[in-house]
Parts: structure tokens; C-alpha cells; sequence
């Protein structure tokens, strides 16, 4: 019984599982439980378009053992640029190995683009003799991305899925209940930068050949 529950785990552990989760979703059963995917973007700093790369993190809080996720970050092309994404250290924390496939970039018809990113981990299920999966909160990927163009820009989370190392009765992985959070990010266009720099010049110069005009006006006027 436990060598038939183990294969049917180890369909959506590997790369089986990464591919099919949004599948999973519908399948898997729930364990209760106040997790939550969030993004955090640089702050304190100015981003300005055409400036150095800039990274986005996917964090996760509330989790318990956790053994596989799936996110899409959606963002605006004309101000960001994807560059690529990393995973971090906390899914393979306890000790089970990691396998993350290539990312997928999509684009949708009103031209939001997603990086739809997955991690899974290679062994069983706790139940059948697995490490647990680790606990409590950390960053689960980095995103980094170009500043091309200037302009406010969401990053929204969406597809999210939390997989226990865990599986039911039934031989079903274990889906964790979560939440969502997005973030945004301001990005300093460069022709904003242009046109006050030509605007104060302009300014600038009313004001200096009103002086002299001026001036000019009072020598006369004093000439007489």
C-alpha cells in the first residue's frame, strides 16, 4: 500500500508535479492553515529608466512543510524588462532536494507579460519516511528585472500554489491554503528628467533677458 501511495506522490514531485500543478489544484486535498505569497519591491531607493537592474522577491509566510510552490509575476513590458529568476535556499532548507524547471514568460491579449515560475522537492512524502519540509517564512524566489521605460508598474501575483509534504488517504498530495499579496513599482521615465531641465532653462532665460531688459530700461529712462 505505502509503495502504491508513493508513486502516486511521486507523479506531482518532480517535474510531473511542477508541469501539472495548476491540474493538482483541483485535485489535491486542502490543509487548513493562514499562508500567504507576497512580492516586495525595492524601497528607499530611486529606480530610473535605463538604470541598473533591479530585484523583485516572492516571499512566503505562514507555511508548513512546505514541499513544492508555483507563482506567475505579472508586470508592464513597456517599464520593466525580465532578466531572470533564481530560487532561494528555504524550499531545500530541511535537506529535501530541489528541482526548478526553466521559467515560462507569457503574454497576455492586453500585453501583461507573467514569468510563471515552479520549485518542487525530490522525495517522499513525510507519511511514508520523507524529511518534512521547512516551516514559518522565507523568500522563496528573486526576481530581476530592467528599468526600460518610466512609469508605475503592479507586480501581481497570480496561479499560486503551496504543496505539503504530505499526501491524503488517497494517495493525493496535499495542497496548502494561502493568500496573495502584490506590490508596484515607480520607475523615473527619462524624458520627465528632460523636459524639467529644458523647462528651467527656458525659465531661466525669460528671466535673465527680463533683467536686462529691464536694466536697459532704467539707464534710459535715468539718460533723460
Amino acid at each position: 500500500m505505502k509503495r502504491r501511495q508513493f508513486f502516486r506522490y511521486a507523479k506531482f514531485t518532480g517535474l510531473g508535479l511542477i508541469l501539472g500543478l495548476t491540474a493538482l489544484a483541483a485535485t489535491a486535498s486542502a490543509q487548513d492553515g493562514g499562508a500567504q505569497l507576497y512580492v516586495q519591491a525595492p524601497t528607499g531607493v530611486e529606480i530610473k529608466e535605463g538604470g541598473a537592474d533591479i530585484q523583485v522577491d516572492v516571499l512566503a509566510s505562514g507555511v508548513s512543510n512546505l514541499a513544492a510552490f508555483q507563482f506567475s509575476l505579472q508586470y508592464n513590458p513597456s517599464i520593466l524588462r525580465y532578466v531572470n529568476v533564481k530560487e532561494t535556499t528555504f524550499l531545500g532548507s530541511t535537506g529535501r532536494p530541489v528541482e526548478c524547471p526553466e521559467p515560462r514568460q507569457e503574454q497576455d491579449s492586453k500585453k501583461v507579460e507573467r514569468i510563471r515560475f515552479a520549485c518542487a522537492t525530490l522525495a517522499s512524502p513525510v507519511s511514508l519516511g520523507g524529511k518534512a519540509g521547512p516551516n514559518g517564512a522565507g523568500t522563496l524566489a528573486q526576481v530581476t528585472f530592467a528599468p526600460v521605460g518610466g512609469g508605475n508598474t503592479p507586480l501581481d501575483l497570480a496561479d499560486v500554489i503551496l504543496v505539503a509534504a504530505e499526501i491524503d488517504a488517497e494517495g493525493n498530495p496535499v495542497q496548502i491554503s494561502s493568500s496573495m499579496q502584490g506590490s508596484s513599482l515607480d520607475v523615473i521615465g527619462s524624458g520627465g528628467s528632460s523636459l524639467w531641465l529644458i523647462l528651467g532653462a527656458t525659465l531661466a532665460g525669460i528671466v535673465v533677458v527680463g533683467l536686462v531688459g529691464g536694466g536697459v530700461l532704467l539707464s534710459r529712462r535715468r539718460g533723460r
